[in-house]
């Protein structure tokens, strides 16, 4: 078994450009890149998710993010105050989003950045072809075993896209700043019937599901997720913890070691994690 990585990166909200009226794509896209990167055995998982609260305190700070190509973020302090060393970062402008690479530990190393060209005609598969490519040229290339798991056809259109990237605005403002009552799931749905075989649409249907606590809709939210793209380790995650939180200890330990099998790790492992998780949510 190969050693642990131990750099994490995190993409960061793909912005527009020339603060044009909000629209979810660059949301969408950064979404995307985040599941891709999760395949990436020679990264530590990190998802954005995790740090919305820890890196915009406020959610209007989040928001005028989310909006403005010219909102300032202190990478350097982001990068120390949460231990996050690798940081993707961008701004898209129909059809090409401009991409940056920072690393916190070599603040003073200026990498060019690149303008991958954005189609949906292919899948969005040559837009994450030329990522990858990127990637390798800046020292961080996918192992080759994984590129293919990388680069399922994503089957969306444009406003597919937009109405992703809105759920998932939503989605994080929900998780990190709260709200009494339900997340609302309806630009979830509307999300899923735009764009029905994406495998994006319904994994953030799940999660919107999961936050609801409803597990058995959920699971068939990441389980048709899995249909169409059967490397989505996002979905499995999910899938793990409707497990965990809906008293299957089976299943939490079924979707933990299958997680570990896609990313080659220890499967033996991640099943016993799993194991840990339910019995410390069901004592």
């Amino acid at each position: 078994m190969a050693q642990s990585p131990t750099d994490q990166c995190i993409v960061l909200p793909f912005r527009a450009e020339n603060r044009r009226p909000f629209d979810g794509t660059g949301l969408a896209l950064h979404f995307l890149v985040g599941n891709v990167l999760a395949l990436h055995t020679g990264l530590k998982e990190m998802w954005f998710g995790w740090r919305v609260k820890k890196i915009f305190p406020e959610k209007a700070a989040l928001q005028e993010y989310c909006r403005d190509a010219a909102a300032k973020l202190d990478l350097l302090q982001v990068s120390r105050s949460q231990k996050v060393r690798l940081w993707l970062y961008g701004n898209f402008s129909d059809p090409t989003v401009n991409l940056h690479f920072f690393d916190g530990q070599e603040p003073d190393v200026r990498h060019a950045p690149v303008d991958l060209p954005v189609s949906i005609d292919d899948g969005l598969i040559g837009f994450r072809t030329q990522l990858l490519n990127w990637l390798e040229s800046m020292g961080r290339p996918m192992p080759k075993a994984q590129v293919q798991a990388g680069l399922w056809p994503e089957t969306i259109g444009h406003e597919g896209m937009d109405d992703v990237g809105r759920a998932l605005e939503g989605f994080y403002i929900y998780s990190a700043y709260g709200d009494d009552g339900p997340l609302d799931v309806s630009p979830f749905k509307k999300a899923v019937a735009e764009a029905p075989e994406s495998f994006m649409a319904h994994d953030l249907h799940g999660w919107a599901l999961y936050r609801n606590k409803d597990y058995t809709a959920a699971k068939r939210a990441f389980l048709t997720a899995l249909r169409i793209n059967p490397a989505g380790t996002g979905a499995m995650s999910g899938l793990m913890w409707c497990g965990v939180y809906g008293k299957d200890l089976e299943e939490a330990m079924f979707w933990s070691g299958r997680k570990a099998d896609i990313c080659r790790q220890n499967v033996q492992a991640a099943r016993e994690a799993g194991r840990r998780r339910y019995e410390k949510a069901n004592p």
